[in-house]
């Protein structure tokens, strides 16, 4: 693969960052999908919406820390951690690991985000 899947991992996570949906999901392969905990399966336009949700939420996007990034082959681990101011007062503070697998064009074909759900429930919908 002539592709850094790494630097492509870390590019669609900054787009995250900035609630760049636009650009979010030009970085995903025609027929991709995204696993959400407590949502299942879905396609990359379903992400961007409950992104774009929680746009007025947040008071600068979402502040990721990366701890660390694994790479074998074609898949992209990145285990991170945020914590994003709210516009109500309070942040968002969470903990994710995204296993993120592309193509050869360095396209996202399946992306899975494994996080605690618990605190995104009580920062973004109560």
């Amino acid at each position: 693969m002539t592709v850094d899947v790494k630097q492509a991992a870390l590019d669609y996570l900054d787009c995250v960052r900035r609630l760049d949906t636009a650009s979010m999901q030009a970085s995903y392969a025609p027929d991709a999908k995204v696993w959400l905990p407590g949502q299942g399966w879905m396609e990359p336009a379903g992400l961007a919406a409950l992104l774009e949700g929680a746009r007025g939420l947040l008071e600068d996007g979402i502040r990721f820390a990366h701890e660390g990034v694994l790479v074998d082959g074609n898949r992209v681990v990145v285990m991170t951690a945020c914590d994003s101011p709210l516009v109500k007062g309070g942040s968002y503070v969470n903990h994710f690991c995204f296993v993120m697998t592309f193509d050869e064009a360095g396209k996202i074909t399946e992306l899975r985000e494994y996080t605690d759900s618990a605190p995104a429930v009580a920062a973004f919908h109560s």
